[in-house]
């Protein structure tokens, strides 16, 4: 997608439409947990206080307010974070993941202190510990030193150890103990500070009942910890919209319409969440209708509660997405925003969105290449794509194998009627790779439809299907001399200042790991190549559909000096190997255990590529799925000389 055709309302939409990402689905039971707590001990402490069982118009809104107040929180850490990892890389970028981590395991804390709350485990804490048996326990300066020393313990945990964060916020903890009288007078300290927690707790319970707003930040909270707990994947109008972001921001500084964008689609994804908010208020008398059982139902949600609150400390929260984002799921929730954005803008019709989403027909754009998977049982697919009158097209299919594939073809103007057929046999072969099956010129304004069928076919087979402009085949060689220029002009600043950072133009930062076959590999070692680093994992559905690019353009330009190094996290290398079996890749790959690479990369979001220069230099950043045409400019640009 063009980056000057981005708008507010179509990243509203984008964002609404990726709330089936597999990327998004942990957040769901995260968020019902969340929302489902707060309504059972809302509804227990209204029965407790007498308070009419009537549902007002107020009670409804105050849920629909929390709902907006965790959408807020959510929105603020995304934009921030995308802002971050994008337009002000060289500023914060690299501390990114350690914000997000902080944020995740404070937050996954104060999620299991609301769980034991709920579960009404905290008042009878403190009633246990103000009952007079149990008064020369808080009497002790011995019990202020354990607890001093479990606090200093889980703040040293929480800040990930960094002593330069730790240090100050434990020598705050000791000093307002201290001053508190938590060594001197260790009963009195202690039975005050029980004091303020129930009574901020009773405050909230107070605003639960009358209506009031003081448990809203609360949900805000909520939301930046569980925004910062997940990486979302990059789908075609996300990866536009970090890669506007970026340029701007490395351009001109402006930062404005990244942020404005990054708004809207994070608006547009929250808008479902409200929804749950609402539909989540009629449980409400059903849970007075099971008063009886009020106390079970207490139980379960605050035990769900410590549960999340445990995934999203321990940073475990994104395992869930990788339940759901294997295969031919993952390719749906792509789909989904694809076709929807095909829709919205006007290259889709509502007839073909049944075909679109089973994956039978797919919208493209002239020179975007898709690939297409045919088996013994789905042997037809088709590309829809919009074309002006007098455009001058061809086809060409690449990943034939070796002549046993018939691929037959047919192209069907808007109204149906069939303008050219074509099959293997019309074909011809350069390079042992392309294949152009037919080329004519479009008579009219519209929507044309390609249809592909695999005759014959009794395995599986993968071929990479595109609809270009009519040019000479060598013409993809001769990239235009401006971006030629931009290229060396960058690699020669860069020659001179020899900065590191993750701009365009400076050293990529130094690294080493481990490939997926057991070799060690540097960064230095890929010196004297052009070599494309790119971020992704099996789990992520928009990498399934570039990985095939990649290794047509491995292919096509190792020979001039071109290297790929694909590098997942999250993951497990037996997943990986399976993905690169299926997918027949040959490029190498490599796995990021600890996240190190990616924390030094600033990568919050996959998939996104890093195209280094022969000298390590960034020549250019991208987020989202690198398409065929895309990633051919580049290297055309960068192999120029060589």
């Amino acid at each position: 997608m063009e980056m000057d055709n981005v708008t507010i309302g179509l990243a509203l939409v984008a964002g609404l439409l990726s709330f089936i990402s597999p990327c998004v689905l942990p957040l769901v039971p995260a968020y019902i947990g969340y929302m489902g707590g707060r309504l059972t001990h809302q509804v227990s402490r209204q029965q407790a206080a007498g308070a009419p069982p009537a549902i007002s118009a107020t009670m409804r809104l105050q849920m629909l307010m929390h709902g907006a107040a965790f959408v807020s929180g959510f929105t603020f850490v995304f934009v921030l974070i995308g802002l971050l990892t994008t337009a002000l890389s060289s500023v914060a970028g690299q501390y990114v993941g350690a914000f997000t981590e902080i944020l995740g395991r404070v937050g996954g804390i104060v999620i299991i202190f609301f769980g034991l709350q709920f579960m009404g485990l905290m008042p009878r804490l403190f009633r246990w510990l103000r009952s007079k048996d149990r008064a020369p326990i808080l009497d002790s300066r011995l019990f202020s030193l354990c607890a001093a020393i479990a606090a200093s313990a889980l703040i040293y945990w929480a800040l990930l150890g960094e002593l330069v964060l730790t240090l100050p916020v434990i020598a705050a903890l000791l000093l307002g103990m201290y001053m508190g009288g938590a060594f001197a007078q260790p009963a009195r300290f202690w039975l005050a500070l029980m004091d303020r927690l129930q009574g901020a707790l009773y405050s909230d319970t107070r605003a639960d009942i009358g209506g009031g707003r003081e448990g809203l930040l609360g949900s805000a909270f909520m939301g930046m910890v569980f925004s910062a707990g997940w990486t979302p994947c990059i789908g075609p109008l996300l990866g536009t919209i970090l890669t506007v972001a970026a340029t701007a921001g490395a351009t001109s500084g402006d930062i404005t319409q990244g942020m404005l964008l990054l708004g809207a689609y994070s608006i547009g994804l929250g808008i479902p969440f409200l929804i749950t908010a609402m539909l989540m208020d009629g449980a409400r008398g059903l849970l007075r209708r099971l008063q009886r059982h009020m106390r079970l139902i207490e139980l379960f949600s605050g035990c769900l509660m410590i549960l999340i609150g445990l995934l999203v400390a321990s940073g475990r929260l994104q395992s869930l997405s990788q339940t759901f984002s294997r295969g031919e799921f993952a390719d749906f929730t792509f789909r989904v925003e694809e076709c929807g954005l095909g829709i919205f803008e006007g290259d889709l019709h509502l007839q073909h969105l049944g075909d679109c989403l089973a994956g039978v027909l797919l919208p493209v754009a002239i020179n975007q290449s898709a690939s297409l998977h045919f088996t013994s049982e789905a042997q037809m697919r088709q590309l829809l794509f919009h074309a002006e009158a007098g455009e001058q097209i061809d086809v060409e299919a690449r990943g034939l194998a070796g002549g046993e594939l018939e691929l037959a073809i047919a192209l069907s103007a808007p109204d149906d009627t069939v303008l050219a057929r074509a099959n293997t046999a019309d074909s011809r072969q350069v390079d042992d790779k392309l294949y152009p099956m037919l080329a004519l010129e479009l008579a009219q304004d519209g929507l044309y439809r390609l249809s592909l069928r695999a005759e014959g076919l009794t395995g599986d087979a993968r071929i990479r299907v595109k609809v270009r402009e009519a040019l000479p085949i060598q013409a993809a060689s001769n990239p235009p001399a401006q971006t030629n220029n931009l290229i060396s002009d960058l690699s020669a600043l860069v020659s001179e200042i020899g900065a590191i950072g993750l701009e365009e133009g400076k050293r990529a930062p130094a690294f080493s790991t481990t490939t997926l076959d057991g070799q060690q590999l540097s960064l230095a070692d890929l010196r004297g190549k052009v070599t494309l680093l790119n971020f992704w994992g099996t789990w992520c559905g928009p990498c399934r559909r570039e990985m095939p690019e990649f290794q047509r353009a491995y292919d096509e330009w190792t020979g001039r000096g071109f290297e790929i190094l694909a590098i997942a996290y999250n993951d497990s290398e037996a997943a990986m190997s399976e993905f690169r079996d299926e997918f027949e890749l040959s490029f190498p790959m490599a796995l990021d255990e600890t996240g190190a690479i990616n924390d030094l990369y600033a990568i919050q979001t996959r998939p996104s590529s890093y195209l280094l220069g022969k000298d390590g230099v960034i020549l250019a950043r991208h987020f989202g799925v690198l398409t065929q045409a895309q990633l051919d400019d580049l290297l055309a640009a960068a192999l120029a000389d060589g």
